[in-house]
């Protein structure tokens, strides 16, 4: 008789609990997507370049009701923690030190996609929308392009726009506009 095989699904609280007491080893990039714990890719040099230039770029032009967080966990549902590379959130007395920011707080999430994109654009992206983030970036690094996802309406964006390096990527909500030439930039 074939062996049978199933899986188990974690949630969120589950996984940060296995994390406090070092189930994971010390170098483990992990994340929690749908129940699944999944490895995330190594970061390769122009992947670290375009998270750091946008988040010193976000600094910059955000006016203080905003905080930029950088490869940090965002509570999506009760068994999705993605580590988003950026993530502009609410302002937040004690700056999120008792829980991850949840959708409800967020206003932009960026993945920088270069061996991720299938998931960046397919399983992450429903997750956000899903949970009602307003504005989802994808730079895409395969394409030198970022496909941007606005207005979260029953767990789909209703608006998507696909972006070259010589244009400008607008966040209405957060009220700036990001020249992508520099970001895009390959040498």
């Amino acid at each position: 008789m074939p062996g049978t095989t199933s899986k188990r699904a974690f949630t969120a609280d589950e996984f940060q609990k296995l994390d406090q007491i070092n189930f994971f080893g010390p170098e483990e990039r992990l994340e929690l997507l749908d129940g699944e714990i999944r490895a995330m890719s190594p970061i390769n040099p122009r992947h670290a370049a375009v998270v750091s230039d946008l988040v010193s770029l976000l600094h910059e032009i955000l006016d203080k009701s905003w905080i930029v967080r950088c490869q940090a966990p965002l509570q999506v549902s009760t068994n999705s923690l993605p580590q988003p590379d950026v993530c502009v959130v609410r302002t937040k007395t004690g700056r999120y030190a008792k829980s991850h920011p949840s959708a409800s707080d967020t206003a932009l999430v960026v993945e920088v996609a270069d061996s991720s994109v299938y998931t960046d654009l397919g399983q992450k992206r429903d997750l956000y929308a899903g949970a009602g983030v307003p504005e989802y970036w994808v730079f895409d690094l395969t394409e030198n392009s970022v496909e941007c996802f606005q207005n979260p309406q029953a767990g789909v964006y209703q608006s998507h726009t696909r972006l070259s390096s010589a244009d400008r990527a607008q966040s209405d909500l957060l009220g700036i506009q990001i020249q992508l030439n520099a970001l895009l930039e390959t040498e």
